[in-house]
């Protein structure tokens, strides 16, 4: 007889903010559940003694009104601790709702079970895990008006059963690797894990803990490899796993071939577009291609591309293939699970298709079974055990083992580096990568995911990577590319600012103390952990197999090696302190005007009130500063102990490998030993890359690359900062690693690497992008990607927008450092929300711009019921994105990021507000040594960059849907008064266009919206 589920109590509270602190409940809402029976309810509001925030209001739906009579919380809370007693609490981030409780008084003790958390789990691959969102990926159905507390109550309580049964269908060897992590105590999900396995060996017949035993363990060491690894997806299919996709027989779900020929005859610009696409490819010649036809569309050259790859070559030529690159890992996934399949079904193509990850995009089964998942640095965090559970799991379903299938946040990324793989796409860079490489048993019996990969694109005709991915591979000295003799480059406009991020790098003091600690550290009780203490029973045996003890180290050589290694990681830790705080230093001393700190803190504004924050870059300059000898004093003791440290995991690395030549068996490397011996080897190039950017950045030679320090916002008030400093290091004089600066490396210009890795081995590269052209003119694109020589036809596709665009420019605002420009951009902003009824987006160039207009904005449209929502302050772009979808009235600010999201936008908003043009700051280190490039840089560099940024931005954000009018406001008055403002408006597409006073602006967007038709300079 199957044994009955546990009660346990779902419980979602509504509250005023995010605080328990400060903050107070609203509602109520709890359900005591055994399994799909609900047992009992408790739902009630609560008086929270004070006004309830409008942005509650409007995402809540608890209005002032339905707390009339309501009781205070020390009337129900005794109601309330009843109904819980000791039960298990379950709800969408429990631990939120339960903080409020606890501050309470109430639930201190009760076991949690968080749906959200289980869902990162248990649902590895969800681009969301909102509770809606969950709800509908598992089938529950999701109620249209969530705003009350009971309705997600019950989502949760049935979004909870639906995820316990499948983790009760877990395979139980998966089940107990979950309850077994090396995760804290107090992780919820730990708890819930371990009960689950035992009631699965109680329900099974099976006794205490599961392990692999003697038996496993000899088994292990035979084969050289984990048995477990035949549980993975890729172990029970390892056929499928090494073959390309190939899309569906499907109708096709859009436009039949027919319309799709016919489009292309009628529209003379998508045929011309189609002639020269063919041209590129059959001639391998260059191609530049804008398309500008809203929403990130390029069917117009994908459609030409698949129609050529699936025409039968002649019978002496090569097979024809290609490399498609797109600018991130979403969209190449965008393309692979969507646009491609839904094209080739148009076109009734079965063109095979292969993924191609960045280096570091797949996981190691080597190192998840070696020495990656063991303990060396401390425990995991919860975070990043919730990571490896995730990956847990994923691995007995995934048959690519490639990290764009995964939804990892930002907690997790740690976890996922800590088993991804590393030198198996690098093998020519360091002969020892290739020999891991070889000799790993894994790859030799199929299980190696970097190896299935590139099996799967020599087999396919099309091969989609990112920009990244396509740098990564070719760069090499035997890119797995190099058969690909076409490529098409999606998104190009933004290719040069990936390169840049690729080709930079960066020391970070606590990335450097981690790669320490991963190598050895020594605990306080004097105990060793790291990679050095798991090398140690290594490098005493040596036996057949692996399995002899036959000691050939005697254990007080073994102690004495180790007391050196040790002794040289511990200085190699001091000394990388020191140098960040004398790099700290050298920021505070430029910051004071050259005058050191001692005597600088006395003189705040020496140099224009600079602070210590802003960036400084690495050149002649600072080599003056006085505290420059400090620094380079300081970094060459680091570099002589950090290469120290490099030498030493080599000779570990040396030592463990020689131990097993005198084995019975040595091509069996991917023991523990091997993996530790990878691991050591891993590590030591790291560091050595380390090492080599900062000697060039040290070295007065000249470079090709920028370099700078940043540190992070120390406290405002000088004493606060007086106190970080006091809490300083006594023996380092460093700062906590949160305050230390961070050193930055980049290239000053790509266009000679992108010329060297695209364009040397004459293969046919499109490069299509959706703003490419300055005012008609695309210099500015060729020459930022390499092309000013070449003889490349060029190509602009562009929709016209009149009937649906109205571009507003106002004439009579101040310019955008004027003191009364931010009062115009907050009156502004405040009058079109009011008269459209929200539906804004508004852009700022700077976080600052954004939260004066945010201060200023919110109360007064909060008051005419318009929800203001900030990036930063109420969420990422793709919450705020989610809100805006889902609500009416919703002006959304933004900055940063959301200027180049790749989010898709279901519903565009009515207006879109650019507060001033996103000119490039030409004070940051990396724009400076761009612009120092060009004899005039406004209309050489910052000119063009702002324009085709923010052609880009109006194309994604208001020219994906097509249904509907809308309005674009460019509220910075250069546009008009400035000579460089008609190469602003001539750069983008054709809109309706109006040039008039803030104080109409309201007016005649409503005239706009609600009217037909394209207005000439004649409408009123």
């Amino acid at each position: 007889m199957a044994k009955r589920s546990a009660i346990r109590v779902a419980l979602d509270l509504e509250t005023t903010g995010l605080h328990p602190e400060q903050d107070t409940i609203l509602e109520i809402a709890a359900v005591k559940f055994q399994g799909t029976e609900v047992i009992d309810t408790l739902e009630t509001f609560v008086a929270p003694g004070r006004p309830i925030p409008y942005r509650v209001q409007r995402l809540t739906g608890i209005k002032p009104e339905h707390l009339t009579g309501a009781p205070p919380f020390s009337a129900v809370a005794r109601d309330l601790q009843d109904f819980l007693g000791d039960l298990p609490i379950v709800g969408h981030s429990i631990p939120f709702d339960a903080s409020f409780l606890r501050m309470r008084g109430i639930a201190r003790s009760n076991p949690l079970v968080d749906t959200f958390e289980m869902a990162t789990v248990l649902l590895p691959s969800l681009v969301s895990y909102n509770l809606g969102q969950v709800a509908e990926a598992l089938g529950v159905r999701v109620p249209h008006d969530r705003h009350r507390a009971m309705v997600d109550t019950v989502l949760a309580m049935e979004v909870f059963n639906v995820l316990h049964q499948r983790l009760q269908d877990v395979d139980l060897d998966v089940l107990n690797d979950l309850a077994n992590l090396d995760a804290p105590r107090s992780w919820p999900l730990l708890h819930f894990f371990r009960q689950e396995l035992r009631e699965r060996q109680e329900r099974d017949g099976v006794v205490g803990r599961l392990s692999r035993g003697s038996l496993g363990d000899r088994f292990a060491a035979q084969l050289g490899m984990d048995p477990r690894v035949l549980s993975f997806a890729v172990g029970r299919e390892p056929d499928s796993a090494a073959q390309p996709s190939t899309p569906p027989a499907i109708p096709a779900p859009d436009l039949p071939l027919s319309v799709v020929a016919s489009e292309q005859t009628e529209n003379p610009q998508l045929a011309s577009t189609r002639s020269a696409v063919r041209q590129s490819l059959e001639q391998r010649t260059p191609l530049l291609l804008e398309l500008t036809l809203g929403g990130h569309d390029y069917n117009a050259a994908l459609r030409p591309v698949l129609e050529w790859l699936a025409e039968e070559s002649g019978p002496e030529d090569p097979p024809r293939r290609l490399v498609l690159a797109c600018v991130n890992q979403q969209y190449a996934r965008r393309l692979i699970d969507t646009i491609l399949p839904r094209l080739q079904a148009q076109l009734h193509s079965q063109i095979p298709v292969a993924y191609l990850a960045e280096h570091g995009g797949y996981l190691c089964t080597h190192r998840w079974f070696g020495a990656a998942m063991r303990r060396t640095s401390g425990e995991l965090t919860a975070e990043q055990a919730r990571g490896l559970a995730k990956l847990r799991l994923w691995t007995h379903e995934t048959l690519h083992g490639d990290r764009s299938e995964l939804t990892l946040l930002q907690q997790e990324i740690s976890a996922w580096e800590r088993i991804s793989s590393d030198f198996e796409q690098k093998r020519s860079l360091d002969p020892r990568f290739e020999k891991s490489y070889q000799r790993c048993t894994y790859r030799r019996k199929g299980y190696c995911f970097v190896e299935l990969a590139e099996k799967r694109v020599k087999a396919a005709q099309l091969v989609v990577t990112t920009h990244t991915g396509l740098f990564d591979d070719l760069s090499l000295s035997q890119p797995l590319l190099a058969d690909f003799d076409r490529r098409l480059i999606l998104d190009a406009d933004l290719l040069e600012e990936e390169n840049i991020r690729w080709g930079g790098s960066e020391f970070d003091q606590l990335q450097v103390l981690r790669l320490l600690n991963t190598i050895g550290t020594e605990l306080p009780d004097g105990r060793y952990q790291g990679l050095l203490a798991l090398a140690a029973p290594a490098l005493r045996v040596n036996g057949p197999g692996g399995l002899s003890t036959t000691l050939t180290v005697t254990k007080a050589e073994l102690d004495q090696r180790l007391l050196q290694w040790f002794q040289c990681l511990r200085q190699a830790r001091m000394s990388v302190e020191r140098l960040f705080a004398a790099f700290l230093g050298l920021v505070e001393d430029f910051a004071q005007g050259g005058k050191g700190r001692s005597e600088g803190a006395h003189r705040p504004n020496a140099r224009g009130n600079e602070r210590a924050d802003q960036p400084l870059r690495i050149n002649g300059n600072i080599r003056q500063l006085s505290s420059w000898n400090e620094a380079e004093q300081a970094w060459q003791q680091a570099a002589q102990r950090l290469r120290a440290v490099i030498d030493v995991a080599n000779l570990a690395e040396k030592t463990i490998l020689s131990a097993q030549q005198g084995r019975r068996k040595p091509e069996q490397g991917s023991g523990e030993d091997s993996s530790v011996a990878s691991e050591l080897v891993g590590a030591a190039y790291k560091l050595g890359e380390m090492v080599q950017m900062v000697q060039q950045a040290m070295s007065t030679a000249e470079s090709d690359m920028v370099y700078w320090l940043r540190t992070p916002p120390m406290p405002m008030s000088p004493a606060q900062q007086h106190a970080a400093r006091k809490a300083a290091d006594p023996g380092t004089g460093s700062l906590a690693v949160e305050h230390a600066p961070v050193l930055y490396s980049q290239l000053v210009q790509t266009s000679n690497m992108l010329r060297r890795l695209l364009l040397q081995d004459q293969s046919g590269t499109i490069f299509v992008g959706t703003a490419l052209a300055v005012d008609s003119s695309f210099g500015f694109a060729r020459q930022r990607l390499g092309l000013e020589q070449e003889a490349i036809p060029e190509r602009s596709v562009t929709a016209d927008h009149a009937e649906q665009t109205l571009l507003y420019l106002p004439n009579d605002v101040p310019e955008p450092n004027s003191p009364q420009y931010q009062r115009h951009v907050d009156e502004a902003l405040i009058n079109i929300a009011t008269a459209l009824e929200g539906q804004v987006v508004a852009l700022f160039t700077s976080h600052a711009a954004l939260r004066s207009t945010y201060t200023a904005i919110k109360p007064i449209l909060e008051a005419r019921d318009i929800l203001v929502l900030g990036q930063g302050a109420d969420g990422s772009p793709r919450q705020l994105w989610q809100v805006f979808q889902s609500q009416q009235r919703v002006v959304i600010l933004g900055t940063g990021s959301f200027w180049d999201s790749m989010d898709e936008v279901v519903r565009p908003p009515a207006c879109l507000f650019v507060a001033r043009l996103p000119m490039p700051v030409l004070n940051d280190p990396p724009i400076a040594a761009r612009a120092e490039q060009y004899s005039d840089q406004l209309h050489q560099l910052t000119v063009p960059m702002a324009t085709l940024r923010v052609r880009r931005v109006i194309d994604r954000f208001m020219w994906g849907n097509q249904s509907g009018r809308n309005i674009v406001v460019l509220f910075d008055r250069r546009v008009t008064s400035k000579e460089y403002g008609s190469t602003v408006l001539h750069s983008l597409p054709r809109c309706s266009q109006r040039e008039g006073a803030v104080s109409r602006m309201p007016d005649t967007m409503l005239d706009w919206l609600t009217g037909e038709g394209a207005w000439d300079e004649n409408n009123a």
